[in-house]
C-alpha cells in the first residue's frame, strides 16, 4: 500500500476568501488577466489549477498506484497562518473543515494535516485539538523554522502536547515562522529560491534532529 504523505492542496473556499481581501495576502488578476496570489514577501505567484480538483488528484493517485494521499495547505497559502489571529483563525478553520469534508467524501483515499493560526500558539493548540476531532485529520503542518534550535522548538510545546495526547503527526515543512525574513533570495532568480530553501532546510534540520 503506497501512501503519499506530502500532497499540497489549495482549498477553493480559502481562494474565495483571499479574492475578497483588500490587502495582502490576496488573490487578484494581473494586467494579463491571470489570477495571482500576492503576498508581502513572495510577490506574485500564478495559481495552479491542479491543487483544488479532487478528481484530478484521484486520477493521478490511480495512475501512480497511490492508495491514500495526505493533504496539507499549499505552501503559498500558508501565509494565512501568519496573519493576525482574528484573520487567520477563521481561514484556518475553513481549511480544516474543507479538508475533513474531502476525507469524509472519499474514505480511505485521503487524510489531512491541519492548518493552524501560528501568531497565537495557544489558539493554534486549541484549533489543533478541534481539528483532530474531525474525520480524516491526522496531524498538523508546521514551519521548519520552529525547529532550527531546541529553544525555537520550545515555542511549539503546546502543539507537541496536543499531538502526543492524540498520537497525531506534526508535518515539519520548509517555511518561516510568523515574522521571519523569507525567502532569503529574490524571487526573480531562476529556481534559486527553491534550491536554497531545500538545501538550507536540509542542513538546518539535520544539525538538530534525525531526518
Amino acid at each position: 500500500m503506497m501512501i503519499d504523505m506530502h500532497t499540497h492542496w489549495r482549498p477553493a473556499d480559502v481562494a474565495d476568501a483571499l479574492r475578497a481581501r483588500t490587502r495582502e495576502p490576496r488573490i487578484v488578476r494581473n494586467p494579463d488577466g491571470v489570477e495571482v496570489l500576492k503576498s508581502p514577501r513572495m510577490g506574485e505567484e500564478p495559481l495552479a489549477r491542479a491543487f483544488d480538483d479532487v478528481d484530478f488528484d484521484l486520477a493521478r493517485m490511480d495512475r501512480q498506484g497511490v492508495e491514500t494521499s495526505v493533504l496539507s495547505l499549499l505552501g503559498s497559502f500558508c501565509w494565512i497562518e501568519a496573519q493576525p489571529l482574528e484573520e487567520s483563525l477563521p481561514l484556518c478553520r475553513t481549511v480544516n473543515d474543507g479538508l475533513s469534508a474531502i476525507c469524509r467524501k472519499h474514505p480511505g483515499r485521503f487524510a489531512a494535516y491541519a492548518a493552524l493560526p501560528l501568531t497565537d500558539i495557544s489558539a493554534a493548540a486549541a484549533e489543533f485539538e478541534r481539528a483532530l476531532g474531525l474525520p480524516g485529520m491526522i496531524g498538523a503542518q508546521v514551519p521548519g523554522n520552529y525547529f532550527l534550535t531546541r529553544k525555537d522548538a520550545e515555542a511549539m510545546r503546546p502543539l507537541l502536547d496536543v499531538a502526543n495526547r492524540h498520537r497525531a503527526c506534526l508535518f515539519i515543512h520548509h517555511g518561516p515562522r510568523p515574522g521571519d525574513t523569507f525567502p532569503k533570495v529574490a524571487g526573480d532568480t531562476d529556481n534559486a529560491r527553491r534550491r536554497n530553501g531545500t538545501l538550507d532546510m536540509q542542513a538546518s534540520l539535520s544539525s538538530v534532529m534525525t531526518t
